[in-house]
């Protein structure tokens, strides 16, 4: 757990530790994940240790090709079992790419609000409607191994329309059609083993918007992406705003994941528009999803181009990744640090040469992401451990009585810290850095105490914290 404190907080005075200043900030850390106060912490903690966790992570390109994901998904899925294949796009788009799911289809018509801002569209952003009597489409398992899953189908019908008929991997038939059609989105749900194509009877005013699909015993992980190439979080308002939270309140998922600000910084925008879109977007899903906690994963380094020795960065994009880590700090949620979990600033050139990334400088090879996935799924599996409970931070005076010795010891031994430009530098002895690092608590009343030594390596020790609130 790390308090961050303002001035000078720990100083060594007649041999008693004094901490001065006052708490302005709480966050806990776990790999590139930092924990800035999210209020459903306790709740998804829950949920990795009951092994019933759901993650759906709407991003732009990073997301869309499904390789990131893919790799948490399978980390995930080793430690807390297979929940489901999660969220399917509701046909095959050009570009874009599911790493569990395939499609057949005949006289179906592929619509992205990528590039037509007029559609009515659900969460995703993306539909397939069927363009005459007796048009199919077939949402396949690459994997051999899937199980029958719970499916829920996005489907928007209108007045008049008939209804799809359904035929599974075992031969079962059965109908789909929307409980009010209305033309509003609705969830229609239903049991199959893949692949299940679904013929249109009479539909042509219908639209589908995605397949939800989860394991029948309601257990394990899942992870569902849902990126379009190209996009930016602002294009989110081309969705039919109601239809899409009311879609994710229905979903109910312990996490999702806001993968964005590549796009934004190419195309320069402005972040003041970044910081405003950003906090309407973690207010509606906070609105929408009240149980649901969120994470903002930062843009990643990217290059414009390959010259020089570090390459040359967007104009924006370190202005972008400041606004999102401060507007994570402002709207109390997770936040994961892609471009530290790179090596820093000036680490794509080194990922290209090691063939984890395109050498476009903003894409990333399937190495790469992998790279990237599993360690998101390792800082996530990780707040586990950490059982967190931020609802009532320590005191700093509690702090003092409780570790008196451990904080004259902590001002005492040479400290590693951030400089601000992604180098670490060394604390003379006696001397203490802002921000400080405060021990690590937990629910159950332990303090994890962590200094490091003249080598740099930490040394920790647990004491009791009784009297910490």
């Amino acid at each position: 757990m790390k308090y961050l404190y303002n001035q000078q907080c720990l100083k060594s005075v007649a041999s008693m530790a004094v901490l001065c200043s006052a708490l302005v900030s709480t966050s806990t850390q776990a790999g590139y994940l930092q924990n800035f106060n999210e209020p459903n912490s306790v709740q998804l903690v829950n949920a990795l240790q009951n092994k019933n966790l759901h993650i759906v992570q709407l991003g732009d390109s990073h997301t869309a090709g499904d390789s990131l994901t893919e790799a948490m998904r399978t980390s995930l899925q080793q430690q807390l079992g297979n929940g489901g294949m999660g969220w399917a796009m509701p046909m095959y788009f050009s570009g874009q790419r599911m790493a569990r799911f395939g499609y057949d289809h005949h006289a179906f018509q592929p619509i992205s609000s990528r590039n037509n801002h007029q559609e009515n569209y659900t969460l995703g952003g993306l539909i397939a409607k069927p363009l005459q009597q007796g048009s199919t489409l077939t949402l396949k398992a690459k994997r051999g191994d899937e199980v029958e899953q719970n499916i829920r189908l996005s489907l928007r019908q209108a007045q008049g329309d008939g209804k799809f008929i359904a035929r599974d991997a075992t031969g079962k038939v059965f109908n789909i059609e929307a409980p009010s059609k209305n033309n509003t989105w609705q969830l229609v749900q239903f049991k199959a083993k893949l692949p299940v194509t679904i013929q249109a009877q009479n539909v042509t005013q219908s639209a589908i918007g995605g397949w939800w699909a989860f394991n029948a015993k309601n257990t394990g992980a899942t992870v569902s992406a849902l990126g379009i190439n190209g996009a930016e979080l602002s294009h989110l308002n081309r969705w039919n705003s109601q239809a899409w939270k009311n879609e994710l309140a229905q979903i109910n998922p312990q996490l999702v994941i806001l993968a964005y600000g590549t796009n934004e910084a190419y195309n320069n925008v402005s972040p003041e528009k970044v910081r405003s879109v950003l906090t309407q977007r973690i207010q509606q899903i906070r609105s929408a999803s009240p149980q649901t906690a969120i994470m903002i994963l930062s843009a990643p380094e990217a290059l414009k181009s390959i010259n020089g020795q570090c390459g040359v960065r967007p104009t924006q994009l370190t202005t972008i990744q400041q606004v999102q880590k401060q507007v994570a700090q402002s709207q109390n949620t997770l936040y994961w640090d892609w471009q530290q979990a790179m090596g820093g600033q000036c680490s794509m050139k080194s990922w290209i040469n090691q063939g984890k990334a395109s050498k476009d400088g903003v894409h990333f090879t399937v190495k790469g992401y992998t790279q990237l996935g599993q360690d998101l799924a390792q800082d996530i599996l990780a707040l586990n451990s950490l059982k967190l409970n931020m609802s009532e931070p320590p005191t700093m005076q509690s702090w003092v009585n409780s570790n008196m010795q451990q904080a004259q010891d902590v001002a005492m031994l040479p400290t590693k810290h951030t400089d601000g430009t992604g180098q670490d530098r060394q604390q003379p002895i006696g001397q203490t850095p802002t921000p400080v690092e405060l021990p690590h608590f937990n629910p159950n009343g332990l303090a994890r105490i962590c200094t490091e030594d003249e080598q740099g390596q930490q040394q920790c020790q647990t004491t009791p914290a009784k009297n910490m609130y």
